[in-house]
């Protein structure tokens, strides 16, 4: 029994070889608290580097004590540039003050035209003119004048309908000066407006134009054998057409049987054909005709790749309908000795000096100024109205028919 208790105490107070067991279960527990602590350090260090602890340095880390703020971030290098002076153009202008005017075609029943003139220069003829105005012409080849519009400062452009298609037309900008004269500040080239109906020319071209081939490449392939002022693509079809051989492949044209014409004809709207006259409103108007026809009574052209065929079935005639549209109607009075201008054009007073106007009323906004003039020319009072109209209309409802009148005038 002493033996062992000696051992005990040994153990206790250590060795020259071997740490006394309070001193090992010391060193055991400060490692155990290092390491819980860099651990929760760890787990609480902010992943984005950009951040760090404004308690940085302070042993344990306090979570409730600590603050993040944003380090400052490097600052690239200033890589700009100053422009020589040779090479800074300055701002665009708003206008070069060129005092041209351009008149395009938009489509057959519509003008668009735009011009460079500044305000200065606009202000200029306003003070030119008996009256402070500035006016956009238009005139039909010819002379006669069709419209006009008054113009702002601030205006550079205007669409202008019309109801002539194949015509040429021309515009002017200017102002009426004190003996009634027209002094013509710019004015434009002639505009053609295209058909709107179906051309007379039935021939048919077709060409091959592969895509492998730039036109540099395809004109210098048959510069040789171009005609005189004719074009690539005419050309390219006419030597096709002869079996000039080509590095490239060209299709083959098949003409379309006389069966498949004629089913061809019917199921677009035969009238077509025999109404070669016929405008674009009423070439759709006789197609959606035609297509109402044929899904109401269930014809479907079987022979002709349709998404349709004939899957829809009869169907049963109704005789309910609609149709609807509008007019639009100026009216107003003045002394009855006057002189009356809607849109630039005259209008006749009533005895009483009463008058009234109305067209057509299309969709689109409108611009309409109204302006009566003493009959000494003295005295002047104008107005500008503007409408608005929108319309939608459902499966089934069709435009009521209107007489034939002036298209709207002022449209914007």
């Amino acid at each position: 029994m002493a033996k062992k208790e000696k051992n005990l105490e040994s153990i206790e107070k250590g060795s020259n070889d071997q740490a006394p067991l309070t001193t090992l279960k010391k060193e055991a527990a400060e490692l155990t608290k290092q390491n819980q602590s860099a651990e929760t350090t760890l787990a609480r260090k902010p992943q984005d580097p950009k951040l760090r602890s404004a308690e940085e340095g302070v042993e344990p880390f306090d979570h409730r004590a600590a603050k993040f703020i944003l380090e400052p971030q490097p600052q690239p290098q200033d890589t700009h540039h100053e422009v020589p002076a040779y090479e800074y153009l300055g701002d665009f202008p708003s206008s070069y003050g060129t005092r041209k005017l351009y008149l395009t075609a938009r489509d057959p029943h519509t003008l668009y035209a735009y011009w460079d003139l500044n305000h200065d220069q606009i202000v200029e003829g306003e003070r030119s003119s008996h009256d402070g105005k500035v006016f956009l012409e238009l005139y039909r080849k010819g002379g006669t004048r069709l419209q006009q519009v008054q113009l702002s400062p601030w205006s550079k452009e205007w669409y202008l309908n019309i109801n002539e298609a194949n015509s040429a037309f021309y515009a002017e900008i200017g102002y009426y000066r004190h003996d009634g004269s027209f002094e013509v500040m710019s004015r434009s080239g002639e505009a053609l407006t295209p058909r709107d109906n179906l051309s007379p020319n039935t021939k048919v071209q077709f060409v091959t134009i592969p895509f492998e081939f730039t036109f540099a490449q395809l004109l210098d392939l048959i510069r040789g054998y171009l005609l005189q002022g004719e074009e690539l693509a005419t050309a390219l079809a006419r030597l096709q057409s002869n079996d000039f051989e080509f590095p490239f492949h060209v299709g083959q044209r098949k003409a379309l049987p006389l069966t498949a014409q004629d089913e061809l004809r019917d199921y677009m709207g035969g009238d077509i054909i025999r109404r070669v006259q016929a405008g674009s409103g009423e070439i759709v108007e006789i197609l959606r005709k035609s297509w109402q026809n044929a899904q109401s009574s269930g014809q479907w052209v079987s022979s002709i790749s349709s998404p349709f065929g004939s899957s829809f079935g009869q169907q049963k005639a109704r005789d309910f309908f609609m149709h609807v549209n509008a007019e639009l109607i100026i009216y107003g009075g003045t002394a009855p000795d006057a002189k009356l201008r809607i849109n630039g054009s005259d209008i006749q007073l009533q005895p009483d000096g009463t008058f009234h106007y109305h067209f057509n009323f299309s969709d689109g906004k409108f611009h309409i100024p109204v302006e009566a003039t003493s009959a000494d020319g003295e005295e002047m009072r104008a107005a500008l109205i503007s409408f608005m109209r929108l319309s939608a209309y459902s499966n089934g409802v069709d435009k009521t028919s209107q007489p034939e009148r002036t298209d709207p005038i002022g449209a914007v």
